[in-house]
């Protein structure tokens, strides 16, 4: 009996591997899935053909509008894609990022658990530090992370592209889900 289990527990642990990375592949989309619209958006045949601003975000330093929008070029396929614009600005320095229908709702949810988990955080850390969504951990590219922060002199939401990092003071991550749920919401209806 010990022969063939020796031969069996190695081949469950390479079906679970296996099963686990087939399930990290669906819940945690790569690079070029995250920047999908993003190049589609950059193609110079690609065009707007529907958008509706759905938020607007303003602290003392950084600013965000939230657009969701309906992208078209007759010359790929597929022809239209589908999702949020995200533009941020502080200072001199500012972003555009995209993010796609099919992604939204994995967007919301690290903002929630941002906002639920940052109470539990904060009573814990008596002190400075950032909390972040572990959706926002497994992403890399060019896209829309953040953290909720209260450090020496500063307290609110950082907000990271890949390109840039903004600093929203006094914001929390629930206006930017709030935002972001009214564009899935919008997009939903057209």
């Amino acid at each position: 009996m010990r022969p063939a289990f020796r031969i069996i527990a190695p081949c469950i642990v390479v079906f679970g591997l296996a099963l686990g990375a087939g399930f990290g592949q669906s819940n945690h989309p790569t690079i070029s899935q995250i920047e999908a619209m993003e190049n589609f958006a950059e193609r110079p045949t690609s065009k707007v053909i529907w958008s509706k601003k759905v938020g607007r975000i303003d602290s003392d330093q950084a600013h965000a509008v939230i657009t969701a929008m309906i992208l078209q070029d007759a010359t790929q396929s597929p022809q239209q894609v589908r999702g949020l614009r995200i533009d941020l600005t502080e200072g001199n320095q500012e972003d555009h990022v995209y993010t796609s229908e099919e992604h939204l709702g994995r967007l919301i949810q690290a903002l929630d658990e941002i906002s639920e988990g940052w109470p539990r955080y904060v009573k814990r850390i008596q002190g400075q530090g950032c909390f972040g969504s572990g959706v926002f951990w497994q992403q890399e590219g060019h896209a829309f992370s953040a953290s909720q922060c209260v450090l020496n002199r500063w307290e609110g939401l950082s907000v990271g592209t890949g390109a840039g990092s903004f600093r929203f003071t006094g914001v929390s991550s629930s206006l930017f889900a709030g935002a972001i749920t009214r564009g899935q919401d919008e997009l939903k209806h057209q």
